[in-house]
């Protein structure tokens, strides 16, 4: 869909990010049929017979004339692209790497493993997200559902099910979540998926039964986890993310820093894979060089205070705690037989499938 204007092969990374352009401009790149799509999709009137020019003015005189455009795409945006939408809502860029296919009507525009958020949309959907960051009802349902999927990465539809009775005093069983969640997040075995997780190789048969998750006291603690790269602030994850911004290639690749450790760790299976986080950001050029210690050591700890998608969002220290005080408390003797349950070994995870 793009033209010389947009040539990714002879531009860098961080040339593509900053691409700046209006809503316009990318319109003017679709087909008309993607233009008159556009319109039904919006419920835009008056597009019939109209040539290129046209169709691109009517909608975006539509788009910005006032919120119908942005309820109407919230309505209607699956959890991936609600997290591509917010993660560049909240950047200071206008692309990110992206290999799926987007529909035009969400005015993110995809092509060449990037999604592009024309300048005017972001303004204008910035505006939008601050008015109705007030509001209730169905968009609280939205923000618990992309809390949620960002915070546990796969929780069971009963977990949801209790996320809601306690945020949003919405009660709702298992079936009738797996019935509205159809089409509009990713389900499996019983199981909400983050769109990151590979579908194919998940399997709810294998998640501990005993699973618990992490569930912070109040709505507005809960909530903050619908920016993707949000994790509260630890000392630990401080110490290592100062210790590895004097390894950064320009200081304009700093949040990039900060998000990629964030998102990385939270997705990890183990500490052993930890140095492939440093790896990939190097390969990026986020990161010169970086010795390998102490920044294993600093990578370990704080590791251990990130809230793990492999833990239910529970931080590793929280566990450790947990089984700590269950082997301190007097044991009960009960009179019945046991038998011993062999542990399931859960596959590594592969980080390098998560590059940004």
């Amino acid at each position: 869909m793009f033209d010389k204007e947009l040539d990714l092969t002879a531009m860098d990374i961080e040339q593509i990010r900053k691409f700046e352009r209006p809503l316009a401009y990318y319109l003017t790149k679709q087909k008309n049929d993607s233009l008159k799509e556009i319109c039904r999709f919006f419920g835009i009137k008056g597009y019939s017979g109209k040539n290129k020019e046209a169709l691109v003015a009517l909608i975006n005189d539509f788009v910005f004339k006032d919120n119908a455009a942005a309820d109407k795409m919230f309505d209607d945006m699956a959890v991936e692209e609600y997290n591509v939408l917010n993660h560049l809502l909240i950047s200071d860029h206008y692309a990110e790497a992206f290999d799926a296919e987007l529909a035009p009507h969400h005015l993110i525009f995809s092509g060449s493993g990037y999604a592009f958020m024309p300048s005017d949309v972001k303004e204008y959907l910035r505006a939008y997200v601050v008015e109705r960051s007030g509001t209730e009802g169905q968009d609280d349902e939205v923000k618990a559902l992309v809390s949620a999927v960002n915070l546990y990465g796969y929780f069971s539809l009963d977990h949801y099910a209790a996320v809601l009775k306690k945020y949003l005093n919405i009660e709702m069983t298992a079936a009738d979540l797996e019935r509205e969640l159809a089409g509009v997040a990713t389900l499996k075995d019983g199981f909400v998926l983050n769109p990151l997780m590979s579908e194919s190789m998940f399997s709810g048969q294998g998640v501990d039964t005993e699973r618990t998750y992490y569930m912070p006291d109040t709505w507005d603690e809960f909530q903050q986890y619908f920016a993707f790269e949000y994790h509260p602030e630890t000392r630990e994850l401080t110490t290592l993310l100062d210790h590895l911004e004097q390894y950064l290639t320009t200081p304009l690749r700093r949040k990039d820093l900060i998000d990629s450790v964030i998102v990385m760790m939270k997705m990890m299976d183990h500490p052993k894979h930890l140095m492939n986080i440093i790896t990939d950001l190097e390969q990026e050029g986020i990161l010169a060089s970086v010795p390998q210690q102490p920044t294993e050591l600093y990578l370990i700890a704080a590791f251990r205070t990130v809230r793990n998608w492999h833990l239910g969002g529970h931080q590793m220290l929280e566990i450790a705690a947990a089984e700590g005080s269950r082997r301190t408390a007097p044991m009960r003797v009960i009179n019945k037989q046991v038998k011993k349950k062999s542990k399931k070994r859960r596959k590594n995870m592969n980080v390098s499938r998560f590059r940004k």
